[in-house]
């Protein structure tokens, strides 16, 4: 830059300051005919090229002449580009054919093939338009993080928009899926990922979901994600358990108004704290409905869980985690002694010494229908809680 600017001035390029506004009319019609996004870009006139081309050929060609650089025509011809959607390719090709307009403009002037000025102008005409190229280019990459920045904005703000409570505004939901390129009717379902803070990307989730067939919109916060999912109810399920590795998951019911999101997200919430910690598989609004009580009532049923195994909770850990553990196995081992020891890979006689510890620490019998049911709700209490 430095040699371009402290270039010797240029009776040839003087001269050719005069010719700019033709030739800009000449670049444009060059580079219309040249390149199909000129033609083809939607919002970029003629009238806005034609500028585009005055103002970084009257900047070169002062470069030339002995002027400092100005970088303005160039920094704004990369911004409108990109604003444009003209491809960068596009850009850079534009200032070759800028170039050799100017080159062949000051052939045309010189004394002939051999004139001295000539030569020197070579150089510096061609490293002019290096510069100007860079900073149109680095203007233009710019534009695009901002633009990018600001589409990300929008997106986020329709699909955050499209879990609140609409019931006073229906409309607003059915422009929200559009707007996002969701169909208007379902079938749907929400889907609620704990995430314990572990960073998520939303295009991570929607490419997950869209190999198994289904649809979505993200809304990614702190410790959680909201998907909404539009597809068939076989597709939707599949997806959300390829979701369940990264977290306790839960999935409201299907549904097919769009006016049902905002009670289904309260669903896929519920669904999603009825998970035991680290399972393996989502959990479905409806499947584990006494789940959904204790998670649903939380202080009431932590206290039905003091009351009923606050015995057992207030032994030391070890032996505490041995009883919970074998309550937990027995419930899940539909009352078998042997399939219990089979899982914890313990003698059933261990299984009977340790129910019988939970029944004297209680007062409640696991052998009883009413006195299990309450154990049972406080286990559910103590894993969920």
């Amino acid at each position: 830059m430095a040699r371009i600017i402290s270039g010797l001035s240029s009776r040839l390029a003087a001269e050719l300051l005069t010719s700019v506004d033709s030739m800009a009319g000449e670049l444009a019609s060059r580079i219309v005919a040249a390149d199909r996004y000129y033609s083809d870009a939607p919002l970029l006139t003629p009238e806005q090229l034609r500028e585009a081309c005055e103002g970084n050929l009257r900047a070169i060609v002062d470069v030339l002449a002995g002027a400092p650089a100005n970088l303005d025509a160039a920094r704004s011809a990369g911004r409108v580009k990109a604003e444009q959607g003209v491809p960068i390719a596009a850009l850079l090709h534009a200032y070759r054919l800028g170039g050799r307009l100017i080159w062949e403009e000051l052939t045309a002037r010189a004394a002939g093939p051999g004139d001295p000025e000539l030569h020197d102008l070579a150089a510096r005409l061609w490293e002019a338009v290096d510069v100007y190229s860079d900073a149109a280019v680095e203007a233009y990459q710019e534009t695009e993080i901002l633009l990018a920045h600001a589409d990300a904005q929008t997106q986020n703000r329709w699909v955050r928009s499209l879990f609140d409570d609409h019931r006073e505004n229906p409309a607003r939901v059915l422009e929200a899926l559009r707007t996002l390129g969701l169909p208007e009717g379902g079938p749907f379902a929400v889907t609620v990922i704990e995430t314990n803070g572990d960073p998520i990307l939303p295009s991570t989730l929607a490419h997950t979901i869209k190999a198994a067939g289904t649809e979505s919109v993200w809304d990614v916060q702190t410790d959680s994600c909201i998907g909404l999912l539009a597809g068939p109810p076989g597709a939707i399920e599949r997806a959300v358990d390829k979701l369940a590795p990264l977290g306790r998951t839960g999935l409201s019911a299907p549904f097919t108004s769009p006016h049902r999101i905002f009670a289904a997200v309260s669903d896929a919430r519920t669904a999603c704290r009825s998970a035991a910690p680290g399972c393996p598989e989502p959990v479905r609004f409806g499947d584990a409905p006494l789940a959904h009580l204790v998670v649903t009532l939380p202080d009431a049923s932590r206290r039905a869980a003091a009351q009923i195994l606050g015995p057992v909770l207030s032994l030391p850990q070890p032996e505490r985690d041995d009883l919970i553990d074998v309550l937990h196995a027995w419930f899940r081992c539909g009352g078998s002694a042997a399939a219990v020891a089979d899982a914890l890979h313990c003698h059933r006689n261990t299984v009977r010494y340790r129910l019988r510890k939970i029944r004297d620490v209680t007062g409640r019998d696991t052998t009883d229908p009413a006195q299990s049911a309450e154990l049972y709700l406080a286990l559910q209490a103590v894993l969920l809680l």
